[in-house]
């Protein structure tokens, strides 16, 4: 089973992909609009007229649920206290093993 994180980072890859894929044919179609109708503008109007609507809209779903997957991990990593844990933990080992060493160089430096 995939946990959440790698789920939202395939998402957000797949959506980026997905929208890089739908834009290279939006702009290889673009040359060849020369009326649009809708008030969206030129690039929408080459978007309809491929078909790309579909494809866009599933871009910016996977794109939008990934982010909101990653952020939720970050969220809970945040709450659960994890990360502020692991770096007082990162700080009393980097501590035991130059701490003294560090404090005797310049306690030798200001006499």
């Amino acid at each position: 089973m995939l946990n959440r994180q790698r789920l939202g980072a395939i998402f957000l890859f797949a959506g980026i992909v997905l929208y890089g894929i739908i834009h290279i044919a939006t702009i290889m179609h673009f040359p060849s609009v020369t009326v649009w109708t809708s008030t969206w503008g030129h690039y929408f109007e080459a978007l309809s007229e491929t078909g790309g609507w579909v494809g866009f809209v599933m871009a910016l779903l996977l794109f939008v649920t990934g982010l909101v997957l990653l952020l939720t991990v970050l969220i809970d990593n945040f709450t659960k206290g994890k990360m502020i844990q692991e770096i007082r933990e990162r700080n009393r080992e980097f501590d035991e093993q130059y701490g003294r060493s560090i404090r005797s160089s310049y306690d030798g430096r200001d006499r």
